[in-house]
């Protein structure tokens, strides 16, 4: 184990760098925000990846309860238990003093004893109700301060928020913690939006003072905040594809690249498709697919009948499927929705498509709809993931700069269709420059070149 504890999420630890062994955490939220869940988290990843040992010391909830629930998002702490790094304390209801002695043996006893590295305390609420301000500093700098700098290991306290509130009385206790974690929760559209605010993170400068994050099913907690800049790479280094008809539309596609196809129709122009179907099969590259329109059933009954279209071995294209999910805007949260497919990319498909964009236009508006879209194509950038959306109009003026290739499908006065490309930035790979001029192509042509 280095100097720094993990904080449970990549893009968090890329943020803030990870908690420095010996520090105090406190971690306040409204119920049902995500703090047990955080910290949960802290413990699960330290230690499954890292075989550093974890105590959960609870004031409220059973450890039936508490173990049913996480198993649910994805932490199988009785498995953990079994390997001996990790357990469940439950404290019933105690008097004022005889509490606080009780979780005060038990972080000593942990740390000292039994080669505990973090500890968890939830809530610490019903502690700070019944001890005046001089007390609070008292104990947490003679007992649990001297402690965990002495052992260098980490305690988590947690704090109830009522709803409606920001703060409560912490007794100073902000004051002396090494980090300050805020949980809230807000309601957009009817639906439950979760924030995480960082108060106070010491030794470092916090950029985004309030990150969104979802809680979703098999993963637990999930941070949205966009990946920094600097970690993004360059289009052109690593692999690039290409295929017989797609070098005469898009050219040679570096991974990261994000081509938006485009139509003036409702539906995308099969043409779009079959370009899409034989980069796969010539390449050999997997896709998973995102369909905020179509049923997922639907979405693969599609894939086979253009298989068929493109005389290709149906099976040869759906074994490259690795997940077709749909998702109705409608009744998930932008910062659900988002954090789904997040965890849909996190399954390192070759290629990303999202279908039916147009449809998060009608229920999020076009200003979060591009943000969203925007943070997404950085996200799977950074994983050398290409991206394709497939989008039945144009929306916003912030829309076609987000793409790297535009990819047009319109029809001239007589009604025939015509395909549109071009690059906003042009690349030079193997020292040749790509994407100077837009192309223009007859979408006979393209039909010709597919068909066998």
């Amino acid at each position: 184990m280095s100097l720094y504890f993990s904080l449970g999420e990549e893009l968090l630890n890329g943020i803030l760098g990870g908690i420095y062994e010996g520090s105090l955490m406190l971690v306040l939220g409204h119920p049902g925000a995500g703090k047990t869940t955080f910290a949960s988290k802290i413990i699960y990843e330290n230690c499954s990846k890292y075989n550093v040992k974890g105590v959960y010391i609870s004031l409220a909830e059973s450890k039936d309860k508490f173990y049913t629930f996480m198993k649910n998002i994805g932490m199988d702490f009785k498995s953990l238990e079994d390997r001996k790094l990790f357990e469940f304390i439950h404290i019933p209801t105690l008097s004022g003093e005889e509490l606080l002695e009780a979780v005060t043996k038990l972080i000593g006893n942990k740390l000292l004893n039994e080669g505990y590295s973090i500890v968890v305390v939830d809530p610490i609420t019903p502690i700070l109700n019944i001890l005046p301000v001089s007390r609070v500093r008292s104990y947490l700098h003679a007992t649990i301060y001297s402690l965990i700098n002495a052992l260098k290991g980490i305690v988590i306290l947690i704090a109830d928020l009522p709803y409606g509130t920001e703060s409560i009385d912490l007794k100073e206790l902000e004051f002396i913690a090494d980090s300050v974690f805020v949980f809230k929760t807000k309601i957009k559209r009817g639906l439950i939006a979760r924030y995480v605010e960082i108060r106070k993170f010491r030794g470092k400068e916090i950029p985004m003072a309030e990150i969104p994050f979802t809680i979703l099913k098999g993963c637990g907690l999930k941070v949205l905040a966009s990946p920094p800049l600097e970690d993004i790479p360059l289009l052109t280094i690593g692999q690039s594809f290409t295929a017989k008809c797609v070098e005469m539309v898009w050219s040679v596609i570096p991974r990261g690249t994000y081509i938006g196809l485009l139509t003036e129709k409702q539906t995308p122009s099969s043409t779009q498709w079959l370009l899409l179907l034989q980069l796969i099969k010539e390449n050999n590259l997997s896709i998973g697919i995102v369909s905020f329109r179509l049923p997922s059933v639907e979405m693969r009954h599609l894939i086979e009948s253009l298989s068929r279209l493109l005389k290709t071995k149906v099976d040869d294209i759906m074994k490259r499927l690795i997940f077709v999910s749909s998702y109705n805007p409608s009744s998930l949260s932008i910062h659900e929705l988002i954090g789904s497919i997040r965890v849909n990319v996190d399954q390192d498909p070759d290629i990303l498509l999202l279908h039916g964009v147009e449809m998060l236009y009608l229920y999020y508006g076009e200003r979060i709809v591009d943000r969203m879209l925007r943070d997404l194509a950085l996200y799977v950038r950074r994983k050398g993931v290409i991206l394709f959306e497939m989008c039945s109009g144009i929306y916003s003026k912030l829309q076609l700069p987000r793409y790297s290739i535009v990819h047009i499908t319109y029809t001239d006065e007589r009604g025939d269709m015509y395909h549109k490309i071009y690059r906003n930035t042009p690349i030079v790979i193997e020292d040749k420059i790509i994407g100077l001029k837009p192309i223009i192509i007859n979408d006979d042509n393209l039909i010709k070149c597919l068909s066998p």
